[in-house]
């Protein structure tokens, strides 16, 4: 029988139909197993792509202001192979990437999407573009043998709820808040003594803060604290929040002996107009007397001890400003005083930097250095110290309250006073942690990430 007369019976016709459906269905299963194939594996490029963003953002506060730092990038890498993915080639700073091999994309900050993303360009944002060629089984027949996935993920890093740390883990009165003060903040307390009487209230004293963690004990006489604390709390991981803060490099003297000075060799009062430049240590300490009217230049600024002289004060009636500095004390001997500063006429403030190694640092002394330190500062009377108090062996004597956006103080052991002067008595300490003014957000380590994009 020719074909042509097959083709006209009813049964040839049927045959012929089928045929064509049959290609058709098996078209579409093909299609189909691809299509869930690729759906697939898009899903877990994404899952990666979010791994790979969340431990990026992690490190952000370990980079001290280095953008996709080797942390930042092992992280990221590490969460990858944790989902299955490794090998990968990593690029940074939107980089050119493989259409033939699995790519990482990290970000930091985020510039894949240009001005479409609003995270462009800031720097606790971490971007992470992951994509690879996947292999199909039938559509590969119509010459597609790979398609491109690529996966995309941002996400931002969340700043340590905590401000205040008392490192002592053994002392009671780790922390104290003395007779008539009052301690009020916007973030946390951690007390890390296993004393019974690791946070010592004393009488008439308030404290009022989110959260209050004490590895040890209370000893509270007629002293208000709200929400009650909690006790018997873990000592956290890391104890020191500012650990990985690196010393600054310790400066020769400088030799300056008028304005404007670049460090010097011996003990400096300023008791005139003065601007100071951070390029050399100043040896023997700096203390600005009364009617003094200084400029610190941004930087960081190193102090040295000359046998048992050393450290940072400030007197009555001085005027002093400082937009991103940061003060190491370096000693090993000298504290920093602002007392007298809280009652002067004139004004002081004092602000740390917003980005780079020390962003948020005002204060750093020196852990081989132990001297006490006392700070006080109220903008009523015109003195606002904006940045973190990093003292980790002294004890620091504080009643700061005012215009300061943040404040953070990690020190030994910390005095929460009610200090009298001629002008009055000042005890309130108020902490804010508003850290918008920071590239990074807070300093501090043990914060987190969350998703964004």
């Amino acid at each position: 029988m020719s074909i042509r007369r097959f083709l006209r019976r009813d049964d040839g016709q049927t045959t012929v139909f089928f045929a064509v459906m049959m290609t058709i269905i098996i078209a579409l299963v093909g299609l189909s197993v691809d299509v869930g194939n690729l759906c697939f594996t898009e899903n877990k490029l994404h899952t990666a792509a979010e791994a790979a963003a969340l431990s990026g953002a992690l490190e952000i506060g370990s980079c001290l202001g280095v953008n996709n730092c080797t942390a930042m990038q092992t992280a990221a890498t590490s969460a990858l192979s944790e989902n299955g993915y490794t090998g990968s080639m990593l690029t940074t700073n939107c980089g050119s990437t493989s259409n033939t091999s699995l790519t990482l994309l990290l970000n930091n900050p985020p510039c894949y999407r240009g001005s479409a993303d609003p995270n462009q360009g800031k720097s606790k944002y971490v971007e992470a573009i992951v994509s690879m060629p996947v292999p199909t089984y039938f559509v590969r027949l119509i010459g597609f043998s790979t398609v491109q996935l690529t996966a995309r993920a941002e996400s931002v890093r969340t700043s340590n709820p905590n401000c205040i740390y008392a490192l002592d883990q053994t002392s009671a009165n780790a922390i104290t808040v003395a007779v008539l003060a009052s301690l009020t903040a916007t973030c946390g307390v951690v007390d890390e003594s296993n004393s019974s009487g690791a946070f010592g209230c004393a009488l008439f004293a308030a404290v009022s803060v989110p959260n209050l963690k004490i590895t040890g004990g209370i000893q509270n006489l007629l002293c208000s604290v709200s929400p009650a604390p909690r006790t018997s709390v873990p000592v956290p991981n890391p104890a020191d929040p500012l650990s990985t803060l690196p010393k600054p490099t310790v400066l020769s003297c400088g030799a300056s002996v008028l304005t404007p000075y670049h460090g010097s060799a011996g003990p400096l009062v300023i008791v005139g107009n003065a601007v100071l430049y951070p390029d050399a240590a100043y040896c023997g300490g700096i203390t600005v007397g009364p009617l003094a009217n200084v400029t610190f230049m941004p930087g960081t600024y190193v102090i040295r001890s000359v046998g048992p002289l050393g450290g940072l004060s400030f007197s009555l009636l001085s005027t002093v400003t400082g937009t991103g500095v940061t003060f190491y004390n370096y000693g090993p001997f000298g504290g920093i005083n602002f007392v007298a500063s809280s009652v002067t006429l004139g004004h002081l403030t004092l602000t740390a930097p917003t980005s780079g190694t020390y962003a948020g640092i005002l204060f750093f002394q020196d852990p081989g250095d132990t001297a006490a330190a006392i700070i006080v500062a109220n903008s009523s009377l015109n003195t606002t110290l904006t940045g973190a108090y990093y003292l980790p062996t002294a004890t620091v004597t504080c009643a700061v309250s005012g215009s300061s956006t943040y404040n953070i103080l990690v020190a030994k052991d910390i005095n929460f006073a009610a200090l009298s002067f001629p002008l009055g008595t000042f005890g309130t300490t108020a902490v804010t942690n508003d850290y918008s003014s920071l590239a990074n957000g807070s300093p501090l380590a043990g914060g987190g990430s969350a998703l964004v994009q």
